[in-house]
């Protein structure tokens, strides 16, 4: 759906991999402060996904940033990394794998983060 949408009407999208080890329902938490066309999805009790569109250059920035914030707020001694990678610079394929690396090198960091190495 995302890809079809992106494609006719020109409009890139992301997809964020959210980590949280506070063993909550976090993709629920997310769900709340995301708009009604952004799906988010729990893949399971430390992972959450986010596929947005990108209504302007910097959105996965504030999405990114809003997620980290409130979950910080919630969660303040619990390690949350935020890996992202957009589609309008990577290749429909390319986008699971380099959100999952992204994802990763933020969950080795010593603070929690957000990583949108493209």
């Amino acid at each position: 759906m995302f890809e079809c949408i992106s494609s006719r009407y020109e409009l890139p999208y992301c997809l964020m991999l959210v980590y949280c080890d506070a063993r909550d329902d976090i993709a629920k938490i997310i769900r709340s402060n995301m708009r009604c066309a952004d799906r988010v999805v729990e893949i399971d009790e430390y992972y959450s996904a986010v596929l947005f569109f990108m209504n302007r250059p910097d959105s996965f920035v504030v999405v990114g940033n809003k997620i980290l914030y409130v979950l910080e707020k919630m969660y303040p001694q619990t390690k949350i990394a935020i890996g992202v990678a957009c589609k309008e610079r990577l290749d429909s394929e390319d986008i699971v794998a380099k959100a999952l690396q992204n994802v990763l090198d933020a969950k080795n960091q010593s603070t929690n983060t957000i990583v949108d190495h493209f």
